[in-house]
């Protein structure tokens, strides 16, 4: 029987299916040269990289309603103060990164936002400068998403490895 927090199995398929998204979302853009003839042309990348990444924001704001209506588990002792506050504030700011990045990515478009090639959700008109804020908002954004997406996994074989604790098996 285990005898450490756990969350629960809800939480931990959105929280690895968002992380395969973002995976997915993020390797669209980095691999697009190579993926743009398997997947049929560059406008077609970035249908894919909108369209998962529309997803990716349903999924936050899933994952917020459960957290909001089950809660989390208690997986950091107490008396660790600095821990608790580094995990904390790091999930708290990739689950805002989650809600801005899509957010920014569709209002940095002044296209309407074609999803998976079956609904189109129309372009929000705005001065041309906007637009520009909006792109580097998004740019800014996903640098911001890597660096502290790195820091969780880091975070999360620190202890496994140094601590030796549970935190990491509650989320497996």
């Amino acid at each position: 029987m285990q005898k450490y927090p756990q969350y629960s199995s809800k939480q931990k398929t959105i929280h690895w299916l968002s992380a395969l998204l973002v995976v997915i979302v993020v390797a669209l853009l980095i691999f697009k040269v190579t993926l743009s003839p398997i997947l049929g042309g560059m406008a077609n990348i970035y249908l894919w990289h909108k369209s998962l990444g529309g997803v990716v924001f349903l999924f936050t704001v899933w994952r917020v309603i459960v957290i909001s209506k089950d809660g989390v588990p208690d997986v950091l002792p107490k008396n660790k103060k600095l821990q608790r506050i580094l995990a904390k504030s790091t999930q708290g700011f990739l689950y805002i990164l989650l809600f801005i990045l899509p957010l920014s990515g569709y209002l940095m478009s002044s296209r309407a936002l074609n999803v998976f090639g079956l609904i189109s959700i129309p372009a929000i008109p705005m001065p041309n400068g906007l637009y520009g804020f909006f792109h580097s908002v998004h740019i800014v954004g996903s640098y911001l998403l890597a660096i502290l997406v790195m820091l969780h996994i880091a975070g999360a074989l620190y202890h496994y490895f140094w601590v030796k604790d549970k935190a990491l098996q509650s989320m497996l």
